[in-house]
């Protein structure tokens, strides 16, 4: 965190023996997931400050456009969930980001980019005006009797009354960034992106995409390096540095984008990195044949918890879905007039009835995590990131239990099937016991 989130809320660059601080986020577009907000309000308060002033200052200097970017809840892939699980997913990361920034967000991004029809249906739905893809992933097209210039866009996805705009990066710039030695340099870098910007046609927008962490944690003087080259593009007559927003506000789409097949930025086979054996691995000698089965059981949980849900919540509420996507403000805000607010609104009446609404909230909240999608994401579920799902499947599972018989045997049985890279890991469900005897021993 104090490598790159940090450090770019206070970047420091020299200018002969003069030290310079700035604030990247005030030039920067990005979007942090909930669970990193919420962490880094906690734990690291001088980032998270200098990310929502950032944000607060770009709404000022861009005609009310600003710079964050939302993303879905718990960053799932969303192609891989059913479609009330999508919406539920940009709805929690809608309310956490109006929380965060205090506006309600423009632009989504997608987890690991990852797209299909019924994504950008979901995203149009959830009244979002854009979102960021790689050039891979679908068919760009300009208005007809134009050229592709190459730049980005926007580019309008329709179906139905249904649109939502497409901004694509420049792939071969941000591959540079990301993998190259650009960044030993901000003005080498800045000179980069003016030589691309410049090539485009008159109005034409240049975008480049890239993890966070490659700005002082991937590269050490990343931060300071980026300060540099936001300085130099600053100073500049001839271009401006936009957000989506406000591009999107000066520029309309006039171009059209299809989606040829579900795809993300970061498997080579679509999204099969987060359900099968793809090939898609750090190290070879590893199997991920694990991530099928582990995917089943995830999903046998979080259907499960669906069932569960839907069968007690009219009990309680008028509009058991509607309740849903709004409860992720009552594990956000601690503030009990919100809590107060919430029960009033929905008629929750009786503390008998609040009690158990509330705890049918959180065990959604632990099904939907554990589909979080760094679970599969590497070579194997042993490491922290599939024991925090196998940890969370284990809490939506008792939580469920105290309304309808349990299914844990069931899942032990599925989990017994799943086995590790690792020998000292065993079966997922030796794994699943063992943090969950872990949280109960936390909780106690």
């Amino acid at each position: 965190m104090s490598e790159c989130y940090a450090a770019n809320g206070h970047a420091h660059t020299m200018d002969g023996r003069v030290v310079h601080i700035r604030n990247n986020y005030e030039m920067l577009s990005a979007d942090f997931g909930p669970t990193l907000m919420n962490w880094m309000a906690r734990h690291g308060a001088a980032a998270y400050r200098s990310i929502r002033r950032g944000d607060a200052l770009s709404v000022e200097q861009h005609r009310g456009h600003g710079n964050a970017i939302a993303q879905s809840y718990n960053h799932s892939i969303l192609p891989l969930l059913s479609a009330r699980d999508k919406e539920i997913q940009i709805a929690w990361g809608i309310e956490d980001f109006k929380f965060r920034f205090g506006r309600r967000p423009e632009g989504i991004w997608l987890p690991e980019c990852a797209v299909d029809e019924a994504t950008l249906a979901a995203v149009a739905e959830a009244g979002l005006a854009y979102t960021i893809l790689s050039p891979s992933q679908g068919e760009f097209r300009p208005t007809p009797g134009q050229h592709d210039s190459g730049g980005a866009g926007p580019f309008m996805w329709r179906r139905g009354d249904l649109k939502v705009a497409v901004f694509r990066f420049d792939h071969d710039l941000a591959g540079q960034i990301s993998f190259g030695d650009v960044l030993r340099d901000g003005a080498w870098l800045a000179d980069m992106l003016v030589d691309r910007a410049l090539k485009l046609p008159q109005e034409a927008a240049l975008l480049v995409a890239t993890d966070g962490e490659t700005f002082g944690h991937h590269r050490k003087s990343g931060a300071a390096e980026l300060a540099r080259a936001l300085e130099r593009l600053e100073q500049r007559d001839d271009l401006m540095v936009v957000n989506c927003g406000e591009y999107l506000a000066m520029e309309p789409a006039t171009g059209t984008f299809e989606v040829r097949y579900p795809s993300s930025w970061s498997c080579f086979h679509g999204v099969e990195r987060w359900r099968s054996d793809c090939g898609c691995k750090f190290n070879q000698g590893t199997s991920q044949e694990w991530r099928a089965p582990l995917r089943e059981a995830m999903d046998f949980v979080n259907n499960h918890v669906e069932q569960v849900y839907d069968r007690f919540a009219p009990q309680l509420v008028a509009d058991p879905a509607a309740a849903l996507k709004e409860s992720i403000r009552l594990a956000i805000d601690v503030n009990p007039a919100v809590r107060e607010e919430f029960f009033h609104r929905h008629k929750v009446t009786g503390e008998t009835s609040q009690v158990q609404l509330l705890r049918l909230f959180e065990m959604e909240r632990a099904a939907q995590t554990t589909l979080t999608s760094c679970a599969w994401f590497f070579d194997d579920f042993g490491g922290p990131e599939g024991r925090i799902a196998l940890r969370w499947a284990a809490r939506a599972v008792e939580l469920a239990a105290e309304l309808a018989p349990s299914v844990e045997s069931e899942l032990l049985e599925r989990l017994r099937r799943i086995h590790s890279n690792r020998r000292e890991v065993g079966d997922a469900a030796t794994l699943y016991l063992s943090v969950k005897t872990r949280e109960a021993r936390g909780r106690v």
